[in-house]
């Protein structure tokens, strides 16, 4: 299979880019990931503290475990096992994902005590949603190929940043375990950008999306006193010069690997997110990718598939049926093979959508889109509701029902209802 894909590259320069030098655009960051004792010591500490909220949670410890079995057969439908992937230590906290707050905090603790409750339901509080990404503006320097806000982009702002933290106080209300401030580019508004975060924090972990542009040393640190737990930076491809035409702009791989640099020296957890286009799926590729991750010392990547909507609409790009099969067995390898302990952990969605459905379609998260639309993810742009209602408070966030993702079946545990009562602890 790798032979056949490794033929899909056409498009490609033939220069060979290499993991720039500390003098150049990137830098070798020190290794974040925990192993060892450490390592065996936080799954431990992880494992109690589900049992612990779990037993809490039913007051029985014939529930309880069943529940918390629940959790490990979850993590493996995502992740394709059970066992701790990896962990990394940022600022004293542990990172599993970008989509999990901090370990430990109250935050992850009311994160398993909502994902409890979908495996079996109890009376504890929970949190309506898991992640909310809010484009808070439509203004952006770039012109990336495959934008899905290409339609909304550099137009008048819907909301003041006042009817902004309205919103996200009202979609808070329910509970929501991680905010994700996007765009547009958002650091093109840094003020707001930082008064939102500061205004959030007081119930959410807050991450930024962004191209890099703007991410200087200076608002990087003003991202981290604001409250920010990190950063995801769009890069798409190890090479810069694919990378600055596929963004439409000379300077985007150099402020990529700069956002990172920047992030990490303030101790914002840092990733990377990649659109993969068929002409990249390749196992070369995505090898010279993972390690220019893991010289410039990101956390996380996320592998994201491209969708025909916003610039790319009406447009075939999907990958085939064998470029996902690679992708899975890349995940795999990727995340639990020895010889890739110290890289990033890999996040793919297409793993668990196919086989599981869709973890987002407006249950465990939602999009708010830079015209004001709410949507049930990025890709999904069913404008279901309207973010002017929330603000006017003729709607409340407790009676958002998404219709689910028109794309895949909602997520359901149920194939792996079995190992429930088989997992061990």
């Amino acid at each position: 299979m790798n032979t056949i894909l490794q033929n899909t590259t056409s498009g490609l320069t033939n220069e060979k880019s290499v993991v720039l030098s500390l003098n150049s655009q990137a830098y070798r960051a020190s290794p974040i990931t925990v192993h060892g004792i450490e390592r065996i010591w936080v799954n431990l500490k992880v494992r109690i503290t589900i049992l612990y909220i779990a037993i809490r949670c039913y007051r029985s410890p014939g529930k309880a475990l069943k529940a918390a079995k629940g959790i490990q057969s979850l993590v493996k439908a995502i992740y394709g096992s059970n066992k701790l992937r990896r962990a990394v230590k940022v600022d004293g906290k542990y990172y599993f994902g970008i989509y999990q707050p901090s370990f430990p905090s109250p935050l992850f603790d009311l994160f398993i005590q909502t994902e409890l409750n979908k495996i079996l339901p109890h009376g504890m509080k929970v949190n309506r949603f898991q992640t909310i990404q809010l484009a808070f503006t439509n203004k952006c320097p770039l012109h990336c190929e495959h934008c899905f806000e290409w339609n909304n982009l550099n137009r008048e702002e819907p909301f003041t940043p006042d009817e902004l933290k309205v919103l996200i106080s009202r979609m808070q209300q329910p509970g929501c375990t991680l905010i994700h401030f996007t765009g547009g580019e958002p650091l093109v508004r840094m003020q707001i950008l930082e008064d939102l975060i500061r205004h959030a924090v007081k119930a959410s972990e807050c991450w930024v999306l962004t191209s890099g542009m703007n991410l200087t040393p200076e608002n990087a640190k003003r991202l981290k006193t604001a409250g920010a737990t990190g950063v995801v930076i769009s890069l798409d491809h190890y090479d810069a010069h694919i990378h600055n035409h596929f963004r439409g702009s000379d300077q985007a791989f150099d402020s990529a690997m700069k956002a990172a640099k920047n992030a990490r020296q303030v101790k914002l957890v840092t990733a990377f997110s990649i659109c993969m286009t068929r002409s990249f799926v390749t196992e070369e590729n995505l090898l010279q990718y993972a390690r220019l991750a893991k010289d410039c010392g990101v956390a996380f990547v996320q592998l994201l598939e491209p969708k025909a909507v916003g610039h790319y609409e009406g447009k075939d790009v999907s990958l085939s049926k064998e470029q996902c099969n690679f992708l899975d067995d890349f995940f795999i390898k990727i995340n639990f093979g020895e010889e890739f302990k110290n890289y990033p952990m890999f996040n793919y969605h297409g793993y668990y959508q196919r086989k599981n459905g869709c973890m987002s379609a407006g249950n465990w998260s939602l999009y708010i889109d830079s015209a004001g639309h709410i949507d049930a993810c990025p890709f999904c742009h069913t404008k279901q509701y309207s973010a002017r209602d929330i603000i006017s408070g003729k709607m409340q966030a407790e009676q958002l029902q998404m219709t689910g993702c028109p794309a895949y079946a909602d997520f359901l545990l149920a194939p792996h209802k079995k190992e429930i009562e088989t997992v061990s602890w």
